[in-house]
């Protein structure tokens, strides 16, 4: 009996997982994945001894969340993920502006910074980051930028 038939089908279905990750196809590569993965499945049921259905069994246990972590690292490089510019016309320039006004401002730690947490600024309580060290609930800090809507202070 030949294994190579199975072994091909189970890693194009990988490939091609890998490239729906990648690729924007809009769940066409999803479908052909799942196609070829049920396929070569259907395949080892009905062609191979029950030794070898276990065999892939298992490979497919062990291999599987190795592909999730793997495309998943894909993703992250991906030049089709996750891009985000607060450049004109997306609507967030305004909100970016108004709260760089904060920079070089005093802040009372509301929630204790490890490293993150919350401060207030007059009334109004913000998301911080504290630069290094962890800072308790009640300490002055110094607002030193503003990255999207989340403040980095440092204490004083």
């Amino acid at each position: 009996m030949s294994y190579l038939w199975p072994i091909a089908l189970q890693i194009l279905a990988f490939c091609v997982a890998m490239a729906e990750v990648a690729l924007p196809s809009f769940g066409i590569l999803a479908i052909l994945c799942a196609a070829l993965a049920i396929y070569s499945w259907q395949y080892i049921v009905t062609h191979l001894p029950h030794t070898a259905v276990l065999a892939f069994g298992v490979a497919d246990l062990l291999l599987i969340p190795i592909g999730v972590k793997l495309a998943v690292t894909l993703l992250g490089k991906s030049p089709m993920s996750h891009r985000t510019d607060l450049g004109s016309g997306s609507g967030l320039e305004s909100v970016d502006k108004a709260l760089q006004r904060f920079v070089g401002r005093e802040a009372k730690v509301d929630a204790p910074l490890r490293p993150t947490g919350k401060i207030k600024i007059d009334e109004e309580v913000f998301e911080a980051q504290a630069q290094g060290e962890w800072v308790e609930r009640g300490t002055v800090v110094k607002v030193v930028s503003v990255s999207g809507s989340r403040f980095m202070v440092e204490k004083i």
